[in-house]
């Protein structure tokens, strides 16, 4: 959009002396519309070559076609407009639009009002003839006025859009702006829409309902992409952000030179001053620079390079998208989470703590190559139901989210984070959505893409070992951008969740405070003495018991380790007693797939549940320190054994600003201190 709009300048003034016959020149359909479809802000002159008309002017009004890194004049404003009765006047081009591949069905906006009312410059005009009122464009958003046409996209099956110009063929403009839901019901019928942007914010600046940088659809009456979403990292949106960015061009579809899928943009406002973009650059949303002002004119050679970006239209391609679904929790296949719980190797029966990871199948731009028409979120239950699709999103991810884009659009990938190619901010809407085209514009740097990501930790924060499992339940849900009906809803996976950490005792006289303890006993046998903070040494070796507690609702095992004396660092303890006959055999300590051969053992720890004396090993502190320093005997000296406790949880922990993730295990360790003294 131009700051001074021309629908308001006189015809007369702008009358340009073409090069022209008395009749339009004849293209061939889709001659030399190969690429990407586009227009300009301001006129120039081509300074070493001319159009096919034998006219070096090219005009705001004219319709380009940039391909292979060659652009060339795909249709004068003239050919557009050929179907109908008016002066030899530039209308300008504000928005283009293509039905298919081959783009014998253009439809586009003027930036001129026709004096003789055939159309506006807010109208959607097509050149088969049919012009569909700005009112009727803005129906469902309850307008009076013509608010201007900056941006158009056209969504659905090529097929579906000749049957409705078909069916429009004989309604004239003037039927339409009586009857305006014509176009709404037709859109219906044949499952199609109309994205588009305006040149203004209505229904006022003070209480705006959507502003001209945001992409709307005609068919929901709702805004399909807002200003903010298509520009995450920039001060975009009204009130929220602060600037209204604009939108001047959108389009998706086929990039011209890498052949991958592309959506682009272009924007009112420029960012020159601070060196990233000019309003007459092709951006990708982020924003990120596609295609500088200068490589989409460059073979025309005009005198300047900054003149502006009114138009842009890629070909989409066919339509085949695919139902998504959720295929992974925190890393975990969900065809091995089993009844809310993970069955891991080695390790069964395992919840879920901490942040959670989902990811999911999606459609890709291959499959479904009108990606920026659907929109998904994953829905949380909690136990209060799913929210309505409607309704605000009661699953919230990280604010700070952030996703590494390529910084270099040809075959060589650069996904090095710098300063010129800084991560770009991954969020959704108000209503916790995201669409689709934002999901896979960062597949080229190949990370292992989330569909959401959820802290848990403020559910089961106090589950003990015998308390009724917490669960939750998420799906996925995709639908058409702003639809009240989902195009589809996952099957709902159901976790297991624990965030209870081990908690130490309040005080070494008070173990059952805590889930963790130990206090040390003299093993049957040994004439070595035992008191709270002191063991002394009788006439044979020293073997303590190791008597404690570990108990969590998912206990997985515990370990021991000791140090002190001549010792240097901490030593394993493998936990063991000894028989009826003194010999020493180990002791289970953990709970696995297998359970555990010790009744002292369980799923929720040492039993029974109130005991603080379960023997968790024995320890020949003699025999330990002569292996450990090469022979020498325990010294008069500190020393400490230590019982660390494990839990089964699969714990999620989430750099957002990094995009990245990882799972651990829950544990705590309590040590215990005691001087020895020799025999």
């Amino acid at each position: 959009m131009l700051l001074f709009s021309r629908r308001f300048a006189p015809t007369t003034l702008l009358c340009l002396s073409f090069f022209l016959s008395n009749t339009s020149l004849s293209y061939a359909q889709g001659a030399g519309c190969e690429g990407l479809l586009l227009s300009t802000s301001e006129d120039f002159t081509m300074q070493q070559s001319e159009g096919p008309d034998g006219n070096p002017i090219v005009s705001d009004g004219d319709l380009l076609a940039f391909n292979g890194g060659t652009t060339t004049i795909c249709r004068r404003n003239r050919d557009l407009l050929q179907r109908f009765d008016i002066p030899r006047v530039d209308f300008g081009l504000d928005a283009v639009a293509a039905l298919d591949r081959e783009r014998e069905i253009l439809a586009f906006s003027t930036e001129l009002d026709d004096p003789n009312e055939q159309f506006g410059a807010g109208d959607l005009i097509f050149t088969t003839g049919l012009v569909i009122p700005n009112s009727a464009l803005t129906q469902r958003f309850d307008l009076r006025h013509d608010i201007g046409l900056d941006a158009v996209s056209l969504l659905g099956r090529p097929a579906g859009w000749r049957e409705f110009i078909e069916k429009m063929g004989n309604v004239s403009r003037r039927e339409l702006q009586a009857q305006p839901q014509i176009v709404i019901e037709l859109l219906e019928a044949f499952e199609l829409d109309i994205l588009f942007s305006t040149e203004g914010t209505a229904p006022t600046v003070t209480a705006p309902a959507f502003i001209d940088g945001d992409l709307l659809s005609v068919r929901s009456g709702t805004i399909f992409r807002s200003n903010q979403t298509l520009l995450p990292s920039l001060p975009a949106g009204i009130p929220s952000k602060g600037v209204d960015f604009g939108l001047d061009a959108y389009t998706f579809g086929v990039d011209p030179e890498t052949g991958g899928p592309s959506e682009l943009m272009s924007s009112e406002i420029d960012m020159r001053a601070e060196g990233l973009y000019t309003d007459g650059d092709a951006l990708q949303p982020g924003p990120t620079l596609r295609f500088r002002n200068e490589v989409l004119l460059k073979s025309l050679l005009p005198a300047s390079f900054d003149l502006g970006l009114d138009a842009l239209h890629l070909t989409a391609g066919e339509i085949a998208c695919g139902a998504p679904s959720i295929t992974r929790i925190s890393g975990v296949d969900i065809t091995d989470i089993i009844g809310g719980v993970a069955q891991t190797p080695g390790l069964s029966d395992r919840p879920f703590g901490g942040s959670l990871r989902i990811q999911g199948a999606m459609p890709t731009w291959l499959e479904c190559p009108i990606l920026p028409q659907y929109e998904f979120r994953i829905e949380l239950n909690d136990g209060s139901g799913f929210p309505a699709i409607g309704d605000p999103n009661t699953l919230a991810v990280p604010t700070n989210w952030r996703r590494q884009l390529d910084g270099n659009p040809s075959p060589i990938i650069d996904c090095a984070p710098s300063a010129s190619n800084p991560r770009q901010l991954y969020q959704p809407d108000g209503n916790g959505w995201f669409n689709l085209a934002d999901y896979r514009r960062f597949d080229e740097c190949g990370e292992d893409a989330s569909l959401a990501v959820w802290n848990s930790s403020a559910f089961a924060a106090s589950v003990e070992a015998g308390d009724p499992p917490v669960t939750v339940q998420f799906r996925l849900v995709m639908r058409e951008v702003g639809s009240a009906v989902p195009f589809s809803v996952s099957a709902v996976e159901t976790v297991r969740l624990d965030n209870n950490t081990y908690a130490l005792p309040a005080s070494k006289d008070m173990p059952l405070t805590g889930d963790v303890s130990m206090t040390l006993g003299v093993a049957s046998g040994s004439d070595a003495q035992v008191s709270d903070c002191d063991v002394t040494a009788g006439s044979s070796d020293v073997i303590l018991d190791l008597l404690g507690r570990a108990r969590d609702q998912h206990f997985w095992r515990y370990t021991l380790r000791w140090t002190g004396g001549n010792v240097v660092g901490w030593q394993s303890i493998a936990p063991n007693d000894r028989d009826g006959g003194g010999v020493v055999q180990p002791l289970d300590a953990v709970f696995d797939n297998d359970g555990s051969d010790r009744p002292q053992i369980s799923l929720g720890g040492t039993v029974p549940g109130n005991a603080t004396n379960v023997l968790l090993s024995e320890f020949n502190i003699t025999q330990a320190h002569i292996a450990a320093t090469g022979g020498q005997p325990p010294i008069e000296c500190g020393y400490a054994v230590e019982v660390t406790a494990w839990d089964r949880t699969i714990v999620g922990s989430f750099n957002a600003p990094n995009n990245i993730f990882g799972t651990t295990t829950r544990r705590v360790s309590y040590p215990l201190a005691f001087c020895f003294q020799p025999g």
